[in-house]
């Protein structure tokens, strides 16, 4: 598969998809945007969620489903969803 099919297909899955480049990240198929202090921003992509943590962390941009992150970002999480309540 060559990268433009692979990047189509990733953003089709709405999964989360985050690059990371020096003190710079980007992370795509952004439905919320969680939680936000200057160590850890947390992102809701709809079936999942993605931590980024790290040190003066700040959100610099935002686009439709895109946020761009400034900052030293030490690690990046990815949760599941929660199963939903069916009692």
């Amino acid at each position: 598969m060559d990268i433009k099919n692979e990047l189509l297909y990733d953003f089709s899955l709405n999964m989360p998809r985050v690059l990371v480049s020096g003190r710079t990240g980007i992370i795509d198929n952004v439905k919320k945007i969680v939680f936000v202090s200057e160590n850890s921003i947390v992102i809701d992509n709809g079936k999942r969620f993605t931590a980024l943590n790290g040190q003066d962390l700040i959100i610099t941009q935002i686009e439709d489903e895109r946020v761009l992150v400034a900052g030293e970002i030490k690690s990046i999480e990815f949760y599941g969803a929660l199963p939903a309540d069916k009692g």
